[in-house]
């Protein structure tokens, strides 16, 4: 009952046109080099700690159980500059420490007989009506009924949090004026806060301002806020100039079409990121020809960037170029060997060359990648269809199933299981494979009645 719960808060925290969560090597890489020396700093294990990137246009992020940390896209492309992505992981990290993401679900948990039926009332009428306004309608009747019990609770956790991401920041040696950017941001974005601090779940706005301005006051936030746009040496990057790359990247695939007005006249953006925007823009709206021409000036100027060959590849596949795609993947994992995203591209693109030597050797890629990746739902596809081209269909079904089973289609999954049992042997490794998988998802069946 309780997990259900938190899955159906879960689903409600993100709005319904929401897509997917986003994978990408360079977002992900770059965010957890932001996230790295303020996990050391809240004593946490960086290694441990799991980023997940929503495809959501909110200011938003979250943890839950499981040191995992969810961050919204719309708080990385709004964000004025790479401090104040650092000042709200601080703050995440600060609810991680003082255990808050736990006891603010077991809070909820003893008020679930009212939130849980109006929660169940609007996803069903969702459903039925196809409004994606229905469940958060209904749900939110639910949901101030039983705000008011926890309103001082988690404004307490909201303060704590703060102050001790402020500590982390200071002793990881990053800027305090990032997370007054941001809180002005969201002030600026919702007068409500300003009017009505009592129903928030989160403390005024405004005090939290003075609580982050008194804490940064031996900053001069003006002048860090007003440092000149210099443009990028071919040189190693710094986390700043990192991160403005992968704002505009996340603008060139979310929105191509309104893409190239958003980036040219924001001042945050030197030529070449605008440059990098632009490419992405113009090959998500089928100008395959200007995007590519784009992308061969970056690589020019930055040979050993291992993502601008990247996107090329993937440009260059996604629009037959296959050969010339695995020339630039080929290149990118030479540059990162041991990365587990390139890894499962670099196969899509062999086993879509389609001849023997290239299928053997997506299939070694892919279970080398699986090692880092054992949960991702693409290398378990791309799994099913080389070992399915290789005529080892025991192992394709297998594969199959696992996909299934991590789309949350149990009955599909299920069915590939028995499917695959009838070919397989019983004394084989794939079969204690499908029986692993078939009581997992039973297990998880009954725990759900």
């Amino acid at each position: 009952m309780k997990k259900f719960l938190l899955l159906l808060f879960f689903l409600l925290s993100i709005s319904f046109n929401s897509s997917a969560f986003i994978r990408d090597s360079e977002i992900e890489n770059t965010i957890k080099e932001i996230v790295a020396p303020i996990a050391e700093a809240a004593e946490q294990d960086k290694e441990k700690l799991k980023i997940f990137i929503i495809n959501d246009k909110q200011l938003n992020a979250f943890v839950t159980p499981g040191q995992k940390i969810f961050i919204f896209s719309g708080l990385i492309v709004n964000s004025k500059n790479v401090n104040a992505l650092e000042g709200v992981i601080a703050h995440e990290l600060g609810h991680i420490t003082g255990r808050h993401h736990i006891k603010i679900y077991d809070q909820i948990g003893k008020s679930r007989s009212v939130l849980l039926a109006g929660l169940i009332g609007g996803i069903a009428v969702q459903a039925l009506t196809g409004d994606p306004n229905a469940a958060a309608a209904i749900a939110g009747g639910a949901m101030s009924t039983t705000r008011s019990s926890l309103l001082n609770f988690t404004r307490v956790q909201e303060g704590a949090a703060d102050q001790a991401g402020f500590s982390f920041l200071k002793k990881s040696g990053k800027s305090l004026c990032g997370v007054i950017s941001f809180l002005e941001l969201l002030e600026s974005m919702d007068p409500y806060y300003r009017q009505n601090a009592y129903s928030q779940t989160h403390p005024l706005t405004r005090e939290r301002i003075e609580d982050a301005r008194n804490a940064a006051k031996n900053e001069n936030c003006e002048n860090n806020f007003k440092k000149k746009l210099t443009n990028i040496t071919p040189s190693e990057l710094s986390i700043d100039e990192k991160y403005k790359f992968i704002q505009v990247k996340l603008i060139g695939f979310i929105d191509p079409e309104n893409a190239v007005n958003t980036i040219k006249d924001n001042p945050k953006f030197n030529e070449d990121q605008k440059k990098y925007g632009y490419a992405i823009a113009n090959y998500k709206m089928f100008n395959l020809k200007k995007g590519n021409e784009l992308m061969d000036q970056l690589i020019k100027k930055y040979p050993t960037n291992p993502y601008f060959y990247e996107l090329k590849a993937q440009m260059l596949r996604e629009n037959g170029f296959l050969k010339q795609s695995l020339e630039n993947y080929l290149i990118v994992n030479k540059l990162m060997p041991n990365d587990p995203l390139i890894q499962i591209e670099l196969a899509h693109t062999l086993l879509n060359l389609d001849s023997n030597n290239t299928l053997d050797e997506s299939i070694k890629i892919l279970l080398k990648a699986q090692k880092k990746e054992p949960e991702n739902n693409k290398l378990w596809y791309l799994l099913s269809v080389a070992y399915g081209k290789n005529s080892q269909m025991s192992e394709s079904r297998y594969a199959s199933a696992y996909s299934a089973y991590l789309k949350g289609d149990d009955e599909m999954a299920l069915s590939f299981i028995q499917r695959a049992k009838k070919i397989t042997s019983r004394t084989s490794e794939t079969w204690k494979k499908l029986d692993i998988l078939e009581e997992k998802i039973n297990l998880n069946n009954k725990n759900r009645r």
